[in-house]
């Protein structure tokens, strides 16, 4: 077995076997559900990795436990669910950048997980600490059920965990704002009701809106409407809270559901509400010994750390009491016409990963309950 300090100059040589795994990746055809989840499992079995596993959920995992003693870090992406999968997925490979659509968004971090397995593997390295990598599947209607299953199940063996993000290389997400997405269904009023004079959709809607604002004028909170849909015989609308604390969003949140039953109370309305997803609002602080540890191994690699919000996956976490960041591998960009990642200081990325495994350690943070922020409304 060997150190990573002797052999991490090897890294260079998987960026060819990165790059593939991305192009590849992406442009699976997709045409039945298991299509993402049967290729990692595929290349990770033509590598001959052992200890692959998969639960319940449909999440896959690898082991790399050297020590008992130690402290174990999860390592993770998500296999997204992938909205349009007839959509033109085509990678183009162009001078120091490869592009496409998908090539950012969903394949690049995949790759690079499955990379990080085998360089470990192949090259034969013991690392100081335990880690687990998990390959999240988030190709269902309930996002958050497999990681919530995933915890209960191995919360206990966790010191720590580190989200893998696609882009942006110095990227270090330390925080999250609470946020709650629900969705309001307003129905045509019933012929029994049409002799009372009704406002409109709309009108309940701005009713709606105004007392939250007017009631709950926080600082760090926003109330917005993201979708506006209009159908036969109702009207959706998906509405998002935002807070910085958990508090106030739990204030917004009951104000909006005792607002939406007076007002259908009152004009006789039929308004049903249902919560979409839940993030909460967490925080490990930029002077946390954690975060400095990690803050001074991309200074030691010539980035420079941006920190930045963190994903509902990572804040579930930190509410599950473990220590959990983000980190982005790569330089690159995601627009509406186009995305892509550049080739460049890509295995420094690699490197990060493996030198924060090797060398960070952490406390837990919190003592909360997982089972409570898991389970998401649905109609």
């Amino acid at each position: 077995m060997y150190r990573l300090e002797d052999s991490l100059w090897k890294i260079e040589k998987y960026e060819d076997e990165l790059l593939t795994n991305t192009i590849l990746y992406n442009q699976l055809p997709l045409k039945f559900p298991n299509d993402q989840k049967n290729y990692i499992l595929k290349r990770l079995e033509n590598s001959n990795i052992p200890n692959i596993q998969e639960d319940a959920e449909g999440n896959v995992y690898v082991p790399f436990i050297n020590n008992e003693n130690a402290q174990t870090s999860l390592v993770f992406t998500t296999v997204d669910e992938v909205t349009e999968p007839l959509v033109e997925r085509f990678v183009r490979v162009q001078k120091g950048k490869i592009s496409g659509t998908g090539a950012v968004t969903s394949s690049l971090k995949i790759a690079a997980l499955i990379t990080l397995i085998n360089f470990l593997h192949n090259e034969n390295i013991t690392l100081n600490n335990n880690v687990i990598f998990l390959f999240l599947n988030q190709a269902r209607k309930n996002k958050f059920l497999s990681l919530g299953q995933f915890l209960q199940n191995n919360i206990n063996k966790l010191d720590y965990a580190i989200k893998i993000n696609s882009i942006n290389l110095g990227d270090l997400g330390h925080r999250s704002l609470g946020k709650y997405v629900y969705k309001l269904r307003f129905y045509s009023p019933d012929l029994m009701h049409k002799k009372f004079k009704s406002p409109s959709t709309l009108e309940i809607l701005y009713k709606i809106t105004s007392d939250l604002k007017d009631n709950s004028d926080m600082e760090g909170t926003s109330i917005s409407i993201q979708k506006l849909d209009k159908f036969k015989d109702n009207t959706e609308v998906i509405l998002e809270i935002k807070s910085e604390g958990d508090q106030d969003l739990e204030t917004i949140s009951e104000n909006l559901r005792s607002t939406v039953g007076e007002l259908a109370n009152r004009y006789k309305s039929r308004i049903k509400l249902n919560l979409l997803s839940y993030i909460p609002s967490s925080l490990i602080p930029k002077d946390h010994p954690f975060i400095e540890q990690i803050s001074e191994i991309q200074k030691n690699l010539g980035l420079k750390t941006n920190f930045c919000p963190l994903g509902r996956d990572e804040a579930l976490i930190i509410k599950s009491g473990i220590p959990a960041i983000s980190l982005g591998i790569a330089k690159g960009e995601v627009t509406e016409e186009n995305e892509f990642f550049e080739r460049d200081e890509i295995t420094k990325g690699l490197t990060q990963i493996l030198m924060i495994l090797d060398n960070v350690v952490a406390e837990n943070i919190l003592e909360e309950s997982i089972e409570d922020i898991i389970d998401e409304e649905t109609d």
